[in-house]
């Protein structure tokens, strides 16, 4: 047995549903009321597997109910009743809880189908409502694949348009660059160049006055020639007496060894005599 609660404020709908719900022998209607609050009384008292709940409805409205109810008793299924068909009210209706979306023109047979669909676990919509979620899905689709293409071509016109100015901006700021580099690099030449200038005079300056002072010592340091000369002179004069001297005391050395040896000739000649006698005797 299925208990079903009725939440509508208008009379009308509510004894259509009743009399709809009546004629089922799985159905058990255990209460109507007429707005939210009404309907949280009965809940208190009675237990509820399916509730159908109107959207619109004074004091508290369908999606409240439907929210608190999906809080509060997790177990109870509400079944949104609607006389609106659009896309806003039934994603809010899913949103707050809601197991199923019937329009107030559904028949009898659809809404005893949801109940029970709805009872055994399914999410259930009313006819015609699925293929015009499904549309307007594919619309949007649709739609925002074109925004995004949209999105894409005004993405790469804006990277165009960033990249011609970060170029153009480069390039500005490179020839700004090569033209300090150029100027540094010219400074930097006139500074070598007069430094190179100053060197090359110091160096000049340098050189001349070592010159000058080179001149100057050679000149201090030329001796006299002719104390040279007397010099030259003298050591020659004694070098000839001492060679005069060397000479002198050779000839007479010379002399000397001459009567030595014709002393010794003679003595020599002495022995042989002596020794020829001598022999001569021992002979006879």
């Amino acid at each position: 047995m299925i208990d079903i609660l009725i939440v509508d404020d208008q009379n009308f709908t509510r004894q259509a549903l009743q009399a709809i719900l009546e004629a089922e022998a799985d159905f058990e209607l255990v209460g109507k009321a007429t707005n939210g609050l009404e309907a949280f009384e009965h809940l208190d008292q009675t237990k509820v597997d399916i509730a159908i709940v109107d959207l619109e409805m004074p004091e508290m409205d369908g999606l409240t109910v439907t929210k608190i109810l999906s809080e509060r008793f997790p177990d109870i299924k509400v079944i949104i009743l609607s006389s609106h068909d659009d896309e806003e009210n039934i994603n809010a209706a899913v949103e707050a809880g809601a197991r199923g979306y019937l329009l107030k023109n559904t028949s009898a047979k659809e809404i005893v189908d949801t109940i029970r669909a709805v009872q055994r676990g399914y999410f259930q919509l009313g006819p015609g409502l699925f293929e015009k979620l499904l549309s307007r899905l594919i619309y949007d689709k649709e739609q925002a694949a074109e925004n995004l293409s949209q999105l894409e071509d005004k993405y790469t016109q804006s990277m165009i348009k960033m990249e011609k100015k970060i170029l153009l901006r480069n390039e500005a700021e490179r020839q700004e660059l090569y033209q300090e580099m150029e100027l540094q690099i010219n400074n930097l030449k006139q500074d070598f160049r007069t430094g190179l200038e100053n060197f090359q005079y110091q160096v000049s300056n340098q050189l001349e006055s070592g010159i000058k002072a080179a001149n100057s010592q050679f000149h201090d340091s030329i001796p006299n020639t002719q104390k040279i000369e007397m010099q030259i002179d003298n050591r020659n004069l004694e070098q000839q007496r001492y060679i005069n001297t060397l000479f002198a005391g050779s000839k007479q050395s010379i002399k000397q060894l001459e009567h030595q040896i014709n002393s010794m000739r003679y003595f020599v000649i002495f022995l042989s005599i002596v020794f020829v006698t001598v022999s001569m005797l021992l002979l006879y």
